[in-house]
Parts: structure tokens; sequence; C-alpha cells
């Protein structure tokens, strides 16, 4: 599908009932400015389709998709130049930079911002809300949309985008199976990444070839059982005060405590 051309139909059709002015029609141009947010979101997903198969996010919101868009690549939602130049020495930048245009992108800020508020305009008041006296703010709500209607304009009038440039790599995470998916940035050898749902932290290095090399950050620590000393790797970021994991051999608990060394003075 061609979300990016769904976007301009359903800005089109949000406009349209902007201009009539009209209360009543507000709602219609607050459901027509949500789906262009959303076909935004899904067309940016796209660029995205070897790291991130459609059949993933098949039934996400836009805020769901950006967020996981965004661990993939914490740029995902910035807006960018882009420019080209003749290189005189390889790897050096061009000193003369040809610029094809700058991309104005959909953010996680004003998906925060309005596409929930738009959401709850949808709704017939609540009980609650009725009981207390309030009212709807036709004009707060208009002021709203003007907003988004300008912003989605400047975001479908960018000569580039969907741009997404780098090494892209993902493995599942070895802790909880969860897929980690991220981006290399340019002139970065190596990153760190932590997976979103569990303490695994790894180290990712460009090997070469397009190739990424995950290392799992962890430590051989043995059990503090002097009768059994069992060793396992513990995560980095577990290895702080108050941190614990269970022996698989003995069912001894091992924790991270504070120690104090006593050395004797060779002074008298």
């Amino acid at each position: 599908m061609d979300y990016r051309g769904k976007s301009r139909e359903h800005l089109k059709a949000a406009s349209e009932q902007l201009d009539f002015g009209s209360d009543s029609d507000l709602k219609y141009a607050a459901l027509e400015l949500r789906m262009a947010m959303e076909a935004l979101t899904y067309d940016r997903a796209l660029a995205f389709k070897e790291e991130f198969p459609i059949e993933e996010y098949d039934t996400w919101q836009p805020k769901k998709v950006m967020a996981v868009l965004l661990e993939i690549d914490p740029l995902t939602d910035k807006d960018s130049t882009i420019a080209y130049g003749l290189e005189e020495k390889y790897e050096v930048p061009a000193k003369e930079m040809k610029s094809l245009g700058t991309e104005t992108v959909l953010n996680m800020v004003v998906l925060k911002k309005h596409y929930d508020a738009l959401g709850s305009f949808l709704h017939i008041q609540t009980i609650k809300k009725t009981k207390a006296g309030k009212t709807v703010n036709y004009e707060r709500m208009r002021k709203r949309c003007d907003e988004i209607r300008a912003y989605l304009n400047k975001v479908l009038s960018s000569p580039v985008f969907n741009s997404t440039f780098g090494v892209f790599s993902s493995i599942e995470c070895t802790e909880c199976g969860k897929k980690i998916r991220k981006r290399i940035p340019r002139g970065e050898d190596t990153i760190h990444v932590e997976c979103p749902d569990c303490d695994a932290s790894y180290k990712v290095s460009g090997s070469g070839a397009n190739q990424a090399l995950w290392e799992p950050l962890q430590q051989e620590i043995e059990c503090a059982n002097s009768e059994c000393t069992r060793k396992i790797a513990v995560w980095e970021k577990e290895i702080r005060l108050g941190g614990n994991w269970k022996c698989p051999v003995c069912k001894g608990k091992n924790t991270f405590v504070l120690g104090v060394a006593y050395e004797k003075s060779l002074n008298k």
C-alpha cells in the first residue's frame, strides 16, 4: 500500500472539514488527521522492512510502531538533510556539497502530544466529566487540528523521505528471546545495546562486509559457597549493590554487597 499517498488523501479530507469552519465538522477532521498520522508512521516503518517485518506490527498503533523504530535507530524520527559531493580523497568529506533537500519527519513528540488527544475527541464525553460540568472546548480542538495540519503538510512536502543509511543488525536475546534490532551509526565501530525487556546488554561491532558481531556483556563469577564454587555468567547490568542470583548447583542465593578489607599497619 502507498501509505504516503493515503496520508495525503486523509490530510486533504481533514483540510476540507476544517475549512468548513463548523464545530460539528471538527470530529471528522480529527479522525482524518489521526489516519494521516497512522499512514505516515506505517510508511516510515516500511523503510525498515528488512529489520522490522510488517507482520510483526500489522495490528499495532503508531506510538508502539515508532517506539520499536527508535530502538532500531535513535535517529528514526529526527529531521535530516541529504547532500552529496565528490571526495578528493577517500573518506574525507568533499569541500563542496550539493543538497538534495531536507526531510521533516513525523516524530514521537508529535505523536504523543496529539494522537491520543484526537482520539478522545472522537468519543462521547464521559459521565464523570459531564457531571463535573465540563464541556468540549471546540476552539482549543480547532487550534490543535490546525497545528497538526500545518505540521503534516510540512512532512508530506519534504523533497526527500525515508532515507535509512547505515549497517543494521539483529539477534534474538540470549536471555529472554526477544528480537533486538540496532543500527550501527556511520563513523562508530562499536556501540552498546540493551535488551528492552531484560537486563541483557551487548557490545555490537562492525566486522566488515555489512556484518556485525554481537558480544554479551557478561562476567564469570564464582558462587560464594566455599563448598560449591560453581561459576556462572552474570550480565554486567546485574552487577550492582543488592543484585543476586540463585546458584544452579547448591541452590544458595548469592548477593552483591559492599565489603571492607582490613590490613594491619606495618608501622608501629
